[in-house]
């Protein structure tokens, strides 16, 4: 046996009355063997003692009879509860709710996002709307008739980089 288990039933068996002589000199040993324990089984005792010397609580008469109506009372309300329409299903089904829940909560997610994606979309395309329209002096289509003549033309000189250096400094 083990020794808290030892312990343990000795205080439990103090609770409900007195120790037998056999009982006490197990009791003995024990805290001999344990004397960190007698503290506490000596504050154990004292709150044994005090419970024994209260007068016992009035109960009245009915009490039983008032103890089984209220269990009848919680049996009959548990009965009458209303039951919600998933909780009828079988066991097999009882994922059911939960997935439909999840589905509704992760469309209504990709619906969010795509909203947000046309709405960025339109953003960025009114953005560049407004920056084409800014811009007032563009050529006009005439001069690309001469494009193809003007592109055979030979390239001219190369730029002369210590002049383009002098000027900018």
């Amino acid at each position: 046996m083990n020794e808290n288990s030892l312990y343990d039933r000795l205080r439990e068996l103090s609770w409900r009355g007195a120790l037998t002589g056999a009982e006490e000199a197990e009791l003995r040993a024990w805290l001999a063997a344990h004397p960190e324990a007698q503290g506490d089984w000596e504050a154990e005792s004292g709150l044994n003692e005090a419970l024994a010397r209260l007068p016992d609580a009035p109960v009245p008469s009915n009490f039983t009879a008032r103890v089984m109506q209220a269990f009848e009372w919680e049996a009959d309300a548990a009965r009458r509860a209303p039951t919600l329409w998933w909780q009828s299903w079988p066991a097999g089904l009882s994922w059911l709710p939960k997935a439909a829940v999840a589905a509704v909560v992760l469309g209504a997610g990709l619906f969010a996002y795509h909203h947000h994606l046309q709405t960025t979309r339109r953003t960025e395309m009114a953005r560049s709307v407004v920056v084409v329209a800014d811009v007032f002096s563009l050529p006009s289509p005439e001069i690309l008739k001469d494009f193809d003549v003007i592109r055979a033309l030979p390239p001219g000189p190369p730029a002369d980089e210590e002049l383009i250096n002098v000027l900018l400094k």
